[in-house]
């Protein structure tokens, strides 16, 4: 190569003035205008062709290479450009395939949802229909048993209004006939008896009206008491933004199912199945949940900083406060893991845990003895979400219902509180 100074290590970028769209060309016939000689060369400084001429006298101590092999050259530092350019292509593709895969995945998880809600209230519907109806003939019962006992009560009243109408005529026919003496007081005696009533009385009706305060009073409240025993309320609702890729959230939102591989049709929308989208609050592809016949899992709470993306060691350290079963081992899980004791002929059904975040309290039961399992003291800083975790391949799940109970309150007057 014939040239006066080195190739650079990098050239100018696309930016650079005159590179984007260069006013010369490397098979260009034009002739240097000041020597009339053809252009063998090129200068990496002014990118411009030149004679030999111009080369050795007006552009000497700058890089110059000859045309073919400066493009040689160029061509090569392109390269990694090229590769940059197509590496970011790729990297925008990917971004745009997972945002189209989440829009089609959203557009199935909505229809999904608005149908699983149309359910939720069809069945609300079919209660309040059938609550309605219930109260409705109860009301029309009542209604029947007052109109059948005042029709009873008015056949009776009629039997005695017409009894007296027929002493009264009876009296006054008596008094009419005029007879006098011997004769009238020898009919007295059966007059008498005949009107005789004793100390009968009309009763009062009993229950002459609907009891309407049975049927209307606080029917709210009444019909939602009742509706308790359908809508049973469950402390933890699971996120199915943040399940690893084996689960299957049921539809209410209160138990998982563990699939022996990734879950690729969890959704299908239009018959399409749709696979569920790698988004950035969900776990790695451990299965986090906690199956109750299985002999490998985790349950506590997790900071809502934890990492998502990656494994993990679960304990305080990395934002997680549990317990678990490991080889047939309860254990807390914090630094060294601490073996729990306790009766563990049994393996644990239900879990309670209560959290007490003010107080610094985290604190696991046995649910069916009420055995205390371990305590937790931290000063939580954040917000915390219930946690599950099992790398076992089958298995599930389920949050139980906890009961209603309501109070109710008077005001804050004393006074009132103390009535």
């Amino acid at each position: 190569m014939s040239c006066q100074s080195p190739l650079p290590e990098s050239l100018p970028g696309p930016e650079a003035e005159g590179l984007a769209s260069p006013p010369w060309s490397v098979d260009s016939p034009e002739q240097c205008e000041d020597h009339e000689e053809s252009l063998p060369m090129f200068c990496l400084d002014d990118l411009e062709p030149l004679c030999k001429q111009c080369a050795a006298v007006s552009h000497a101590g700058h890089r110059v290479y000859l045309l073919t092999e400066a493009a040689t050259h160029c061509k090569e530092e392109l390269r990694p450009l090229l590769n940059g350019l197509k590496k970011k292509l790729l990297h925008f593709e990917k971004v745009t395939q997972t945002c189209e895969h989440a829009s089609r995945h959203n557009q199935a998880e909505a229809q999904l949802t608005e149908e699983q809600m149309k359910k939720e209230f069809e069945s609300l519907h079919w209660f309040l229909r059938e609550e309605e109806a219930a109260r409705i003939l109860e009301l029309r019962r009542e209604q029947e048993e007052r109109k059948r006992e005042t029709e009873e009560r008015v056949d009776r009243m009629d039997q005695v209004i017409k009894s007296l109408e027929d002493k009264i005529q009876l009296i006054e026919e008596e008094l009419d006939a005029g007879g006098d003496g011997a004769e009238f007081l020898q009919r007295y005696q059966d007059t008498m008896n005949s009107a005789w009533m004793g100390h009968r009385e009309p009763k009062r009706l009993c229950r002459p009206l609907i009891d309407v305060a049975k049927h209307l009073g606080n029917l709210h409240y009444a019909v939602w008491e009742k509706m308790k025993h359908i809508a049973p309320y469950t402390p933890v609702t699971l996120d199915p933004r943040t399940a690893g890729q084996s689960l299957r959230v049921s539809p209410g939102l209160n138990s998982l199912q563990i699939t022996p591989g990734p879950s690729e049709a969890l959704l299908q929308n239009m018959g399409e199945v749709v696979p569920v989208p790698a988004n950035p609050e969900r776990f790695h592809a451990y299965s986090c949940i906690l199956v109750g016949d299985t002999n490998n899992w985790t349950l506590g709470v997790a900071a809502e900083s934890i990492s998502r993306g990656a494994e993990f060691e679960a304990c305080p350290e990395a934002g997680l406060w549990c317990i678990s079963l490991r080889d047939s081992k309860y254990q807390a899980l914090i630094t060294p893991s601490q073996t729990i004791n306790f009766d563990n002929s049994r393996h644990l059904n239900v879990v309670r845990v209560r959290l007490d975040w003010d107080e610094g309290m985290l604190e696991f039961m046995n649910a069916d003895n009420d055995a205390h399992l371990f305590t937790f003291r931290h000063r939580f800083a954040e917000k915390v979400y219930p946690y599950f975790e099992s790398i076992c391949v089958c298995g599930g799940l389920a949050v139980l219902a906890e009961s209603v109970g309501v109070t109710v309150s008077l005001n804050d007057d004393p006074q009132m509180k103390n009535d």
